[in-house]
């Protein structure tokens, strides 16, 4: 059987959408903005390549399973799984926050 090419994938990552941007930037009751954002973005850096773009494609562009599923190329089964790593991995480096981003106290 000859050898058949992979298709070309499509980057994992891409901009947010305005409209998710706008939730992100809106201000934080009892915590520092810039400081919460970038302690968010520090934490996804942190996350493994596949938990990343799972949470990103399943909830920062609203995707759920089925669009982590396509980013990846995995069963949706299996994406759900990544997806729910991925966000333990993120509940567990801002436990420090509560709901609002005000560090608890």
């Amino acid at each position: 059987m000859p050898d058949v090419p992979e298709p070309a994938r499509r980057p994992r990552l891409r901009l947010l959408p305005p409209v998710v941007a706008d939730v992100l930037a809106r201000p934080v009751e009892g915590g520092d903005e810039a400081a919460l954002l970038a302690r968010l973005e520090q934490a996804l850096a942190a996350l493994p390549a596949d938990e990343r773009t799972a949470v990103v494609s399943a909830f920062g562009y609203a995707g759920g399973a089925v669009g982590a599923a396509v980013e990846l190329g995995v069963e949706v089964e299996d994406a759900d799984a990544i997806t729910r790593n991925g966000l333990q991995l993120l509940r567990a480096a801002l436990d420090d926050l509560d709901a609002h981003g005000a560090p608890r106290g």
